[in-house]
C-alpha cells in the first residue's frame, strides 16, 4: 500500500481488515515468510519502468480480492490468496531473476484464473 499513500494512509480500511486477518488467521510461518521476501519484492518492483501496472494488479486481484472475502468470512479463500499471491510474487520478483512484469501478470493471471493484462 506503500506505493498508494496518496490515496491510503497506513490505518485505511484495507490496511485494518488485512492485519485484523493475519492475526488471527495467518501462520507464523507465513508471516515471517512474508516479512522476509516483501521488502525484496518491492524493491525489485520498484526498479521497474511500468510499476503502476503490477501495483494497480495486485491492489485489484490481491488486496481487494483477499479483503472482500474477509469481509464475507470466506476466511480460506482469502488466505489462499494471500499465500498463493506471496509465492507467486516471490518466485517472479524475489531474489531470483526477474521477468517483465507482464510475464508476473500473465503468471498470476493464470494462477488466480483471471485474464491477464494487456
Amino acid at each position: 500500500m506503500k506505493h498508494f499513500q496518496g490515496e491510503f494512509d497506513d490505518r485505511c480500511y484495507e490496511l485494518t481488515v488485512l492485519r485484523w486477518f493475519r492475526d488471527n488467521f495467518v501462520s507464523k510461518e507465513d508471516i515471517e515468510l512474508y516479512y522476509n521476501v516483501a521488502p525484496i519484492i518491492v524493491r525489485n518492483i520498484e526498479e521497474l519502468d511500468d510499476n503502476n501496472k503490477i501495483y494497480n494488479y495486485i491492489y485489484s486481484h490481491i488486496v481487494e480480492a483477499c479483503v472482500k472475502a474477509i469481509e464475507n468470512g470466506d476466511y480460506d479463500f482469502a488466505y489462499n490468496r494471500y499465500k498463493s499471491s506471496v509465492l507467486a510474487l516471490n518466485e517472479q520478483f524475489g531474489e531470483k531473476e526477474k521477468e517483465q512484469e507482464t510475464g508476473f501478470v500473465k503468471k498470476i493471471g493464470a494462477l488466480h484464473n483471471k485474464p491477464a493484462l494487456a
